[in-house]
């Protein structure tokens, strides 16, 4: 721990440098307009900025760090993708987002590489790091470590998901510098950020990253949302021979997120590279405006939208007691055939019992439709899902605290 300490002097104080003036000026809780960059990806010149030093919440933009220290000692052969991963009870108990690895799964590191970039799930991102790093919080003092070894001199990482931490800390012109790094340091490894979906053991889940599909020429990067955040987003295109990289954060939705990004991306393919400056040089100067602590970017109200429907979708029920979730789908129509199938897996002292719901959650900006039952108690909500597991369907018990929570995000 001393030798820790040590070695993080420097960065600390320069984060108490930083932070308390900031604090003072800017207190946390107040609304920001989104700050963006964009970069011409092989001259690394700057085409866009709008307050591109400011501190803000990177969110799940968190786990392509978490995915660049995976590819290092890949590429280093310290690991390989292909090796097994036995998911821990830890990374099994991570927040949702979840991916619904249980303990002692078996996955191959690509899997969960894979899970964490194209689902964006947390579990899959404590798999990574733990088996990259032994555990978490090394592995953040990594991530930190290496954002600053690539001139991300503004970052702080606290953990490999981008679950929300007070002293996890980036830019857009960080993100910027890291969505750079991906790109030319592992390019065997990018096509990784293409993927469109992603299946494990029979489950599957599409990208959350809806830029791939939307704007011409987009490859990658990824998404990132909380509500500290807003919808942040790295993204990378190519319009003929040339790449450009951009980054938004503290968008207000994730309409609002994608049309940003387009115009950006729009405008910066728009511009020439002459006279502009480096992206290595943007963070030589920064604005009084942008030494502000990290802002909360949305309001708890304006956070999540909730819909429940009974099963028959007509109707609203009250989400009481413990549920237990057997997915999430992209309609309403692909959660009632879910429920339709785990009813008839129900164990016979069970029939009848709970509830049926679909609740609409919007997990990083993507509507997404839960099949639930709701009503159970603890002991019913734990039978009903060990008899979905002997039956191959996913099944994840929910108690009474997560299932009244409007913030929670279920699989």
């Amino acid at each position: 721990m001393t030798s820790w300490l040590i070695r993080q002097f420097p960065i600390l104080v320069l984060w108490l440098i930083l932070a308390v003036p900031a604090i003072l000026a800017y207190p946390r809780g107040v609304a920001a307009s989104p700050v963006d960059v964009v970069v011409d990806a092989d001259s690394g010149q700057v085409l866009i900025a709008n307050q591109p030093n400011a501190l803000w919440y990177p969110a799940s933009l968190t786990k392509m760090m978490t995915v660049y220290l995976a590819f290092e000692d890949i590429k280093a052969g310290k690991h390989k993708l292909n090796e097994t991963v036995t998911v821990s009870s830890s990374a099994a108990g991570q927040e949702p987002f979840k991916f619904g690895f249980r303990t002692g799964e078996k996955i191959t590191l690509q899997q969960a590489i894979n899970a964490t970039i194209v689902a964006s799930a947390n579990d899959a991102a404590a798999v990574v790091a733990e088996q990259i790093g032994g555990n978490e919080h090394d592995f953040a003092i990594r991530m930190t470590e290496t954002a600053h070894r690539l001139g991300m001199s503004r970052t702080i990482f606290r953990n490999a998901t981008g679950l929300p931490n007070a002293e996890q800390v980036t830019t857009a012109a960080d993100m910027a510098r890291l969505g750079m790094a991906l790109l030319h340091n592992f390019p065997e490894y990018y096509h990784f950020f293409s993927d469109r979906s992603v299946t494990v053991n029979g489950r599957s889940s599409p990208t959350v990253n809806g830029i791939l599909v939307n704007y011409k020429g987009a490859d990658g990067i990824k998404t990132g949302f909380t509500c500290g955040a807003g919808y942040n987003l790295v993204a990378s295109a190519k319009h003929g021979e040339r790449r450009l990289v951009g980054v938004l954060l503290g968008g207000g939705n994730r309409g609002e997120r994608a049309s940003e990004m387009a115009a950006l991306l729009n405008s910066g393919f728009g511009r020439t590279t002459s006279d502009l400056p480096l992206l290595n040089d943007l963070s030589l100067k920064i604005d009084a405006s942008e030494n502000a602590a990290p802002p909360t970017r949305l309001k708890a109200g304006e956070c999540s939208q909730t819909m429940v429907a009974s099963g028959s979708s007509s109707g609203t029920v009250r989400l009481a007691g413990w549920g237990t979730v057997f997915g999430s789908f992209s309609s309403v129509g692909q959660a009632q055939q879910a429920l339709a199938a785990a009813k008839r897996q129900m164990p016979s002292a069970l029939a009848g019992k709970g509830q049926a719901a679909i609740v609409r959650k919007d997990y990083e900006g993507m509507s997404r439709y839960s099949a639930l039952l709701v009503g159970f108690g603890q002991i019913e909500a734990g039978r009903t899902c060990k008899a979905m597991w002997d039956n191959n369907i996913y099944c994840l018990a929910l108690s009474p605290q997560v299932l009244g929570n409007p913030q929670a995000v279920w699989r």
